[in-house]
């Protein structure tokens, strides 16, 4: 029977499928769910920098700065340390819950004053961290460089702070995306997610009202990070993980051929339960027995664009020499 093992950053999983964070790695209870269906690590629900100010401000509602200083710049801390700890004792409580490995995830707009927790991470036993960034690129007083250096400073901040392996979950708005990947590689960035999936808005013309485009991700999504993930995987000294429309084996299988190390899932759970695990573990393990493939390693980046015989399909973006056979 074909072995699912496989590493990712440097940390051993029992499979490359992970359960991406969402409310569904919220509690000790769900990730003793996902574990125990198969999941390889699991990513916790998001810290989110910009709650912890929400939250701080709002203790500190109808304060006289002046009159009460002191007791504004005590709430203040004590609101963000509140927040901070109950996400660290999460983290220690899974765990302690399960064998698999626990990343910890910061959704992060600036490089303040979190940063400074980071190390707690890792004291409280944290196999790694997963940094969800996006600033939008929409100050046109700022260029391309200008907003890339923000995520440089960023990579070179926490990986002074900690000493666990980093995770970036990027987006492909970037100029030049596989310069960028590259220099995060060179930061010393272990792990590249691609891509993350942001809220996207729509507008309701009945209503005339702004509103949210489906939340979930659809199968269709997964070309993308396909594309992306097979054209640098063989490239860039760093791991890769797949993250946006996959929704089963197939996908796996597919992201895995490109050369992803991992696979993270959200949408797919959410609609089929932590079950999808079990159910994608079995038939890729199938697929494999089939194939004649022992170990992942063995299939692992077959089809990337470095090995590929047909490398160039992985570059071509336009329809008509690959539809009809025009140059």
């Amino acid at each position: 029977m074909a072995n699912l093992k496989t590493t990712y950053m440097g940390i051993e999983l029992k499979t490359p499928i992970i359960a991406a964070s969402s409310g569904l790695t919220a509690s000790v209870t769900k990730v003793k769910e996902l574990a125990q269906a198969g999941a390889g690590a699991v990513v916790l629900k998001s810290l989110f920098e910009e709650q912890i100010l929400f939250d701080s401000n709002k203790m500190t509602e109808g304060f006289n700065a002046e009159v009460h200083a002191d007791a504004l710049d005590f709430f203040n801390g004590m609101s963000s340390n509140y927040f901070l700890d109950e996400y660290l004792g999460l983290v220690e409580e899974c765990k302690k819950a399960v064998d698999i490995p626990i990343i910890a995830s910061v959704n992060c707009v600036s490089s303040g004053a979190w940063l400074k927790y980071a190390k707690r991470f890792e004291n409280v036993g944290a196999d790694a961290l997963e940094l969800n960034v996006f600033d939008i690129p929409v100050n046109k007083k700022l260029s391309s460089e200008d907003y890339e250096k923000y995520y440089y400073d960023l990579a070179k901040a926490v990986k002074a702070e900690t000493s666990i392996p980093v995770a970036l979950k990027l987006s492909p708005h970037f100029t030049s995306l596989a310069r960028v990947l590259e220099n995060f590689a060179d930061i010393g960035i272990e792990a590249l997610v691609l891509f993350n999936r942001f809220y996207r808005p729509d507008i309701d013309i009945n209503k005339m009202v702004m509103t949210h485009a489906p939340i979930f991700s659809a199968s269709e999504e997964i070309a993308l990070s396909l594309q992306w993930i097979a054209l640098l995987s063989g490239e860039i000294n760093v791991d890769f993980a797949a993250s946006t429309g996959v929704h089963n084996a197939e996908g796996v299988i597919k992201q895995l051929l490109a050369g992803a190390k991992a696979v993270e899932i959200c949408s797919a759970v959410y609609k089929n339960g932590a079950g999808i695990f079990t159910d994608i573990n079995k038939a890729v393990s199938a697929w494999m027995d089939k194939n004649g493939f022992d170990f992942i390693d063995e299939f692992n980046g077959r089809l990337c664009q470095e090995a590929s015989v047909n490398p160039g399909a992985y570059e071509r973006t336009q329809y008509m020499k690959a539809a009809v056979g025009i140059s």
